[in-house]
């Protein structure tokens, strides 16, 4: 299990705030602690990320946090996809983010077997179905 200082997570809030501010009421990212308890989870689902994750900390440190974060992305875009990947998934795993965003997370939709779907009645799908299969040799692209 990936363990980071106080140091690391503070320098994290900082990177995380600046790509997701507070906004027209929506929180910023470490006021739903996306630098503490969340980031110890998305690294247990994802710990393939904390080594790029790590790389993003130390590109950034000492840095002004705009010209640090461009940089980082013109110069090492694994490291730049682990950081963005680890604050918008550690925020859009709060239950603070998600109800300011407006999305409930992911729900079951009912579906019935027996019942033919509105988008095969209405025509929707008559010109594909006119214009019938069409094959592109993936081999020769």
């Amino acid at each position: 299990m990936a363990v980071y200082s106080d140091a690391e997570r503070e320098a994290f809030a900082k990177l995380a705030d600046y790509l997701i501010p507070e906004y027209n009421g929506k929180p910023a990212a470490s006021a739903v602690n996306v630098h503490r308890e969340m980031l110890d989870e998305v690294i247990r689902i994802r710990p393939d990320l904390d080594e790029g994750f790590r790389r993003a900390l130390d590109f950034c440190s000492g840095r002004d946090v705009s010209e640090a974060l461009n940089a980082l992305a013109r110069e090492d875009d694994a490291a730049f996809a682990a950081l963005t990947t680890v604050t918008t998934g550690g925020y859009m795993m709060t239950d603070g983010a998600r109800s300011a965003v407006g999305y409930p997370g992911q729900e079951a939709s009912p579906f019935d077997v027996d019942e033919i779907p509105e988008y095969i009645t209405n025509g929707m799908l008559d010109r594909v179905i006119a214009r019938g299969p069409i094959y592109r040799d993936t081999k020769r692209l």
